[in-house]
Parts: C-alpha cells; sequence; structure tokens
C-alpha cells in the first residue's frame, strides 16, 4: 500500500506548476489554486495512477486550502483522509471514494506526508498575503473540507 514516492520528481513536479501559474494575475494563494486546478487536471485525464503526481496534487491542495482559510485544522486532513482511505480499501469499497472513472490510489503515507508539508507552506502564505496575520482561523476550512468529502460517486 506504499509505493514509492520519489521526493525529487514530486517537488520538481510542484516546482513547475507553480511557475507555470505564476504567469497569471493573482497572488501566491492565487497561483497554488490555478497550480493545484492544473495538477488535477492532468491526474484526472492523464496519468490518474501516477504516485508522483498524487503527492504533488495533495500537496497543492493542501497549500491553497491553508492559504486561502488560514485554518490550521487542514494540516490534520492529509492523514485524516488517509485513514478514511486505509478503512474503504480494509473493506473493499475503494470505488466509493471515486470522483472520476480511474482507480483510487491505495493509501500512501509518502502522499499523506506531502499534504502535510502543503499545509505549512499554506499557513505561511496566509500570513504573507494578510499583513503578517497568524494562521489561526480554526475551523474555517471545515465547509469546503465537507463538500469535498460528500462529492465522492456512490459507487
Amino acid at each position: 500500500m506504499n509505493e514509492q514516492v520519489s521526493d525529487e520528481v514530486v517537488q520538481s513536479t510542484i516546482n513547475r506548476a507553480i511557475l507555470r501559474a505564476r504567469g497569471g494575475d493573482g497572488d501566491i494563494v492565487e497561483q497554488v489554486r490555478r497550480a493545484f486546478r492544473s495538477l488535477q487536471s492532468l491526474r484526472r485525464t492523464e496519468r490518474p495512477e501516477d504516485i508522483n503526481l498524487a503527492a504533488a496534487e495533495h500537496y497543492m491542495y493542501a497549500r491553497f486550502l491553508a492559504g486561502a482559510t488560514g485554518d490550521p485544522l487542514v494540516k490534520a486532513t492529509p492523514v485524516l483522509y488517509g485513514a478514511k482511505k486505509r478503512v474503504y480499501f480494509a473493506l473493499g469499497i475503494q470505488d466509493r471514494m471515486a470522483t472520476t472513472r480511474n482507480p483510487v490510489l491505495a493509501p500512501n503515507t509518502s502522499v499523506e506526508r506531502w499534504g502535510l508539508k502543503g499545509a505549512k507552506d499554506g499557513l505561511r502564505d496566509y500570513s504573507d498575503v494578510n499583513d503578517g496575520q497568524p494562521a489561526n482561523r480554526f475551523g474555517a476550512s471545515l465547509g469546503t473540507l465537507s463538500k469535498e468529502a460528500l462529492r465522492y460517486n456512490k459507487g
């Protein structure tokens, strides 16, 4: 269940996505949002089983969500999502987590680690774009996360 993730490939994928997203308007949080959408699209259409791309996408989503909301609870979401995946896989119902026709990748602690790194970087982004205001808006991400949790196919 822990396919090997190459940290170098993941970091390079993240760097390239952010560099491409810098071509448009907006602050770092908006650039990260565009980078996330770009990686998400690539994963859904061309490389659904690429574990390194999955790690980069998880990083970018957590970074965007933390940067947009300033919610420190985002740091817990990668591990909680991984736990949910482990339960679904153990029960043989992982297809219920699918958001596309592509297979659901197995839970992976390295992907979770990249998600946590993204959340930490996003909280710094939040402070940077809000004149140094601390990222302590506990619960601000929960509305978005609950919508995300409910969008799975019923499979």
